[in-house]
């Protein structure tokens, strides 16, 4: 395919000819895996580019470029009747979030800061704040400090985060005034990124592999390195 995305050109390339004849139990694979073996191209989604590459070991490879949103994942590939089934592995480790750092503060002002593991401030966070009188507030971390007045009869008493291209997100951390005003937390992305499959089915419809709910037309095709 001449318009093959570079992302997945280097994917599909990533395993050379030689690597793959010599990779283990290749040889005691089935000739049904044999046939099966190979790379494959997601059709039929607009602004969507996405990779599988099925190992004749049994192995897989897989990314996706949508939008925003960048994923990859490698693990265990097997038939089950008309289905192949794909497990990532080892099984991916969930971001960490942590609240770092409480400080006092200004005794009026709320104020929280998200930051990665270098010390620099994560844009484009929801945050999701409990206060005492049940209401929720929303909003969104930026490059600095969030900031917001305490108001008499409704302070924050619960903070939760979450990235929603991931679906990722954090436990509820209890915010206590008495402590500080000014809190900091962290988070570590481990592999966030990486899909966790479980037993993900794709169905072999005429020679091609269709992810579950997929609509007609939508597919992941074989093709060839070459193309």
């Amino acid at each position: 395919m001449r318009f093959l995305p570079a992302l997945f050109a280097g994917l599909f390339l990533a395993a050379a000819p030689a690597a793959l004849a010599a990779a283990p139990g290749t040889e005691s694979a089935s000739a049904e895996n044999a046939s099966l073996a190979g790379q494959y191209m997601l059709m039929g989604v607009r602004e969507a580019a996405a990779g599988l590459e099925l190992l004749g070991d049994g192995r897989f490879r897989y990314g996706l470029s949508y939008g925003a949103l960048d994923e990859q994942a490698e693990g265990n590939w097997r038939r089950e009747g008309n289905r192949i089934l794909l497990t990532t592995s080892p099984e991916p480790r969930p971001p960490e979030w942590t609240l770092a750092e409480t400080e006092k503060g200004e005794p009026k002002q709320f104020a929280l800061l998200l930051e990665g593991a270098n010390g620099r401030p994560i844009r484009d966070v929801e945050v999701e704040l409990r206060l005492s009188d049940g209401s929720i507030v929303e909003a969104r971390t930026g490059t600095d400090w969030l900031e917001a007045p305490l108001e008499a009869g409704a302070v924050p008493v619960a903070v939760r985060f979450r990235i929603p291209l991931f679906d990722a997100r954090s436990p509820e951390f209890a915010v206590d005034l008495a402590k500080g005003h000014r809190l900091r937390f962290r988070l570590d992305p481990r592999d966030l990124g990486t899909r966790d499959f479980r037993d993900w089915p794709l169905e072999i419809r005429e020679g091609a592999l269709v992810p579950p709910g997929a609509p007609e037309g939508q597919d992941f095709r074989k093709v060839r390195v070459d193309d």
